[in-house]
Order: C-alpha cells, then structure tokens, then sequence
C-alpha cells in the first residue's frame, strides 16, 4: 500500500496556512497529526482548531474519558497513527491497559469503571449506526449529564474526521511502530 502524502515542510506552505500552523505551534508546540492535511484548506484547519482545542482540554470529564472515546473511534476506523498516538495517552490518563487491548482486538473490554463502560458503549452504538437504547441513553445521561452528551458525540465527529483524514491518507502507524490492526 501507498502513502498518499509528500514530506510535510511547514516552509512551503502558503501565507494564509503557514499563518494558522504557527498559530498552532506557538500555542502547543507542536501541530497535530491531521492539520498537515487540513492545512490544504486553511479556513477549515482554522475553524477546527478550536473544536479540536475545546473538545481534548476543555470538556467536563476527565481525560481518561476522552481517551476511551478516542480509542472507541480510532478502532471503529481501524487508524493505525491515531491508535498508536491514543493507546499509550489512555495508559498515561489512567485507562487499564487490559482495556486498551480488548478495545484493539476488537473485543468487549471488562471495565472497573462504570463512566468508563458508559462512554464506550455510546460511542460503540453509535459507531454501529445503531443509535442508542433508552436504557443506555439513560445511564449515559445520569453520568456524564447533558453536556457530556454533547461533548462525547462532539468527540466521536471530531475523531471521526481525523480518522477518516488519516485513512484516506494511509498514514502510518506513529514512529514506526507496528499496525496494531494487522
């Protein structure tokens, strides 16, 4: 299989994007994995950063959470690079690592914590397309409230694209590591 991307070099890029990439950099230190592709089109890496921003640092649970969603995503996606980008920050936020390989086999991970469960299996049903149950929607509503919701499924559209991004891309896994999916 192909790569479909040239070496990124934030030095040929136009004004408009180089201006956005700085932006980014000067605030993180470093630019994300999927923003070399999106810069194609500044004013939807501009208008993304915020959301992207917002929905990692900013929702009402913690990062362990967010990081179940993530991987929940990166496996429905099968993307390698944000897997191997995700799997060791969900370890580091305090996710199982057990949890962590039963989510990349593919398997029903044995969870200690209810809000974990919780998240994953929304973010699973709706990955299935088979929307959600009212007995899930309730549990999920009584954990993580109506902003929660609201964030959760921002995260599984956010995720979404940036997998979707790194699969038409086939970029590979982060560092060279091995394709967990293989």
């Amino acid at each position: 299989m192909t790569e479909r991307y040239p070496p990124f070099d934030a030095n040929e890029l136009p004004a408009e994007a180089r201006a956005i990439y700085d932006r980014i950099l000067g605030e993180r230190g470093y630019v994300p994995g999927p923003y070399p592709f999106w810069l194609a089109a500044p004013g939807y890496a501009d208008h993304m950063e915020p959301i992207e921003k917002y929905l990692r640092y900013e929702v009402s649970f913690d990062e362990r959470i967010a990081e179940i969603a993530v991987l929940a995503i990166a496996r429905h996606w099968r993307a390698r690079y944000v897997w191997t980008s995700h799997a060791p920050a969900a370890i580091k936020a305090g996710v199982d690592a057990g949890i962590v390989e039963a989510i990349r086999n593919d398997n029903a991970p044995s969870f200690a914590k209810d809000d974990e469960k919780t998240c994953f299996d929304f973010c699973h049903s709706l990955l299935s397309g088979d929307g959600v149950d009212d007995a899930l929607w309730t549990r999920v509503r009584a954990t993580f409230g109506e902003r929660g919701i609201a964030e959760i499924i921002g995260l599984i559209g956010l995720y979404s694209t940036v997998c979707a991004t790194m699969v038409a891309y086939r970029v590979p896994t982060k560092g060279g590591e091995p394709d967990p999916f293989a």
